[in-house]
């Protein structure tokens, strides 16, 4: 049987783990035409509620444009008409518009050899400002019905900030998305507070413009419910025990436990019951998959940097700067830490979440430890 356990993708139906709370919630403001911002740090699943309330309302189509390390205001604008046209593809009317309100990008369009469908393309020299904006969000306009009313969905919009003219872009994006008063809009980030930077700080052009809704760790008895009943799929048994130590060596992040969850699958057979005992040899299971990437980002920190960064795994995040974290990192200077602290940080490697340090990837974090480094 094939393994049940989705990671690192939005899952829908039987897939999804019911948030019933959210989800009524972001449906009664999708249906009220209620722009709202939904912050949950990385794979908590703010991806897959915002999908799975879409795909339940039916009716509802959704421009869904992922800003995920988005760059420059060229490639901002450019992922906007690709959602776009990826919704509409199908529709050769529609895309005659959107050819005629983006003529000054100079798209090209080709036919895809694999599914038949139109693809498009924009000429590379064609440099765009953050005034081309209003241009793209009027397509969006346009194509907007009341029979199958629109939902935008900007994901990991917190990277908007990496643009040069971020502040500009967010302006004219306010300036236009405020009329549009029969299209939900919904932001999704992870980064708290480059998220709250944009929705909370006074001198935001998008401050107050939408709604709270917080994702945070699904209720631990429902999840661990519909963890077993995947087991149980495969006529698999998996012990309180072992679901209770993927919660907390996971920090409760959804997509993490399902990872590993993926892996006790895979070193177990129908029949099994599935213990602590197994554990190890799930873990090896991941690490076979991961292991190139975490010599990658070892090899880009620098010695301080791996003391600190080793020292997080043992001791943990609560305390980094104290004495005892100190003597077991082997750095000198409070100060000193601090400083590996935010380098870790800006590459990604650690974040900071309810009062400590933890790993982005908490099965590095275990990899670590079983290298004894």
């Amino acid at each position: 049987m094939q393994n049940p356990f989705k990671y690192g993708q939005i899952v829908q139906a039987d897939n999804f783990c019911q948030r019933q709370d959210l989800v009524q919630s972001l449906t009664d403001y999708i249906q009220r035409n209620q722009n709202v911002y939904v912050q949950g740090e990385r794979r908590t699943g703010k991806s897959s509620l915002i999908c799975e309330t879409i795909r339940r309302l039916k009716t509802y189509r959704m421009v869904y444009i992922d800003s995920l390390e988005v760059k420059t205001i060229n490639d901002f604008i450019k992922r906007i008409v690709t959602a776009i046209v990826s919704m509409e593809r199908s529709s050769g009317g529609v895309l005659e518009r959107v050819f005629k309100n983006i003529a000054h990008l100079r798209p090209v369009a080709s036919v895809d050899p694999i599914s038949g469908l139109p693809v498009l393309s924009f000429d590379s020299s064609v440099q765009l400002t953050p005034d081309s904006i209003p241009s793209v969000l009027d397509m969006i306009e346009s194509i907007n019905s009341k029979r199958h009313p629109l939902v935008v969905v900007f994901d990991e919009f917190q990277d908007i900030i990496n643009i040069r003219d971020f502040k500009e872009a967010l302006a004219i994006l306010r300036s236009k998305i405020q009329f549009h008063s029969d299209i939900p809009y919904i932001f999704a980030g992870s980064v708290r507070k480059d998220m709250d930077g944009i929705f909370n700080d006074p001198d935001s052009p998008f401050f107050k413009s939408s709604l709270p809704l917080y994702v945070g760790e699904l209720n631990r008895a429902e999840f661990e419910r519909f963890l077993a009943e995947k087991f149980s799929t495969g006529k698999r048994v998996i012990t309180p025990d072992l679901l209770n130590h993927a919660q907390e060596m996971c920090f409760g992040v959804p997509g993490d436990i399902q990872q590993l969850c993926g892996a006790l699958w895979e070193i177990s057979r129908r029949g099994d019951q599935i213990t602590q005992e197994d554990l190890p040899r799930a873990l090896e299971q991941v690490f076979a998959h991961e292991s190139k990437g975490y010599e990658t980002l070892l090899s880009i920190v620098s010695a301080q940097q791996f003391q600190v960064l080793t020292s997080l795994a043992k001791v943990g995040g609560e305390a980094p700067t104290s004495k005892a974290f100190l003597k077991a990192s082997g750095v000198a200077q409070a100060s000193s830490v601090k400083v590996a602290l935010n380098r870790l940080m800006a590459r990604k490697i650690i974040f900071f979440f309810e009062g400590q340090y933890r790993f982005v990837n908490p099965f590095f974090r275990a990899w670590l430890l079983s290298k004894n480094l």
